[in-house]
């Protein structure tokens, strides 16, 4: 039967049936056409897997995003760094990079991150010297920071599949998110610098202290998020609460929020939130029909016989979410499969959060890796680019997050150490 399941699935996936559909469909030809299997399941399932008050804080994040884009936060932030690191080699390339890891601060979404810078620094990187391809590549890579660095959806939905505390995976991504942002700002210099792309001018210390100054308000609201989990003050729903009543209060004052792009934000958050919240719903009867047919010990049976070492055991998860994130979206392959390699934490003794930063930052990879890479397609639909020239510059930040999957398997300090203080 699970061969059954996986033939319906993919063929299904061919024709072009969204993903959460994909799932749905072939679970239910599991359940229905097996007497064992009530039909009441399906609707059981689909309810009580979205049936959670941690998921509340996806929409909640969403919106803090789409406030942030509203109110103008976005412009602050890149002339800010603009000012700061301008005039060095590469300089709007570390722009773009910079504002990608302050953003991911915030809204925890890749998309909303990619879209938001990409609308403003496509045509200034296209302007000063770099070619389109390489600005969606950059845009959609630094984009994808956002799932890594706290706070992040991904890691609300992998909390409560596998019932780690979200405050502590939070912790876990932040060395990893800057690591991976730091080694993108040298591939910049050196693109930038093997290209001949002229630097920009200091425009002084004044310019850099002004542009502070009328961006503190937007800086500040990242470390009110990350602040209060890490002080223990609040959980990350409520964080996302305290984000959302900052950034109306920061637009009203700033002027820069009406009530039409307040209604705007809260629509935009709400749709936003569905297409996540479906591919829970159904991912989860999946899961229950994979966890019925045993698919859990097919996993273990077929790891054992591989290998017996726990860093390449590893790497070969790594290796099969990087496959599986080239057909299918993250956060369907995180409910499709972190539940069937979760009990390897105990066979191989695994840290619990360790183990969960690995599979975090390789669903992520599938982001960014052709043929799916639904951040490139948002950046290529927003800045009408091609797709192709995308893919053409995309396969260097490939390789950087893979740099910093294996950093994060072979180093594991990299992720436990923050989270040790909580």
């Amino acid at each position: 039967m699970l061969i059954l399941i996986a033939v319906i699935f993919f063929v299904l996936l061919i024709m072009g049936m969204p993903i959460a559909f994909c799932m749905a469909i072939s679970a239910a030809f599991a359940i229905l056409f097996n007497p064992s299997l009530p039909a009441t399941v399906i609707a059981q399932k689909i309810y009580t897997a979205v049936d959670s008050i941690s998921f509340i804080a996806i929409p909640l994040f969403m919106m803090a995003g789409s406030l942030m884009n509203s109110t103008g936060i976005t412009d602050k932030i890149i002339r800010f760094f603009k000012n700061l690191v301008g005039h060095i080699t590469g300089g709007l390339a570390h722009v773009v990079v910079l504002t990608g890891m302050l953003m991911a601060g915030v809204s925890g979404s890749s998309v909303a991150d990619a879209a938001a810078i990409s609308t403003i620094m496509v045509p200034q990187l296209e302007k000063n010297g770099y070619e389109r391809g390489f600005a969606g590549a950059l845009i959609s890579s630094a984009g994808s920071l956002g799932p890594i660095i706290p706070p992040s959806i991904i890691m609300i939905v992998y909390s409560g599949v596998v019932s780690i505390p979200v405050g502590q995976l939070f912790m876990a991504g932040v060395i990893p998110g800057v690591l991976l942002g730091v080694m993108m700002l040298i591939y910049c210099y050196f693109y930038a610098k093997s290209r001949g792309i002229k630097r920009g001018s200091f425009a002084g210390w004044k310019a850099v202290g002004k542009s502070f100054l009328s961006s503190i308000g937007a800086l500040l609201m990242p470390l009110i998020i990350i602040g209060g989990i890490v002080l223990g003050i609040c959980t990350a729903t409520e964080s996302g609460i305290l984000a959302i009543i900052y950034g109306i209060i920061y637009g009203f004052l700033s002027g820069e929020l009406t009530l039409k792009k307040l209604w705007n934000s809260i629509t935009e958050s709400i749709a936003g939130a569905a297409q996540p919240m479906i591919i829970i719903a159904f991912a989860s009867l999946l899961a229950y029909v994979l966890t019925f047919y045993d698919l859990g010990t097919v996993v273990g049976t077929f790891m054992n016989s591989v290998t017996n070492n726990g860093n390449m055991v590893l790497v070969l998860i790594f290796i099969i979410i990087f496959f599986a994130g080239m057909f299918i979206e993250s956060t369907a392959i995180l409910l499709m499969l972190v539940p069937f390699f979760s009990p390897l934490i105990s066979v191989y003794g695994f840290d619990p959060i360790h183990f969960a930063t690995v599979c975090i930052i390789s669903l992520v990879l599938g982001g960014i890796t052709p043929p799916v890479g639904i951040v490139m397609f948002v950046v290529s639909s927003v800045t009408n680019t091609n797709l192709k020239s995308i893919i053409k510059y995309i396969w260097p930040f490939i390789i950087i997050f893979s740099l910093g999957v294996l950093l994060a398997i072979f180093i594991p300090q990299v992720s436990t150490w923050l989270p040790s203080f909580m």
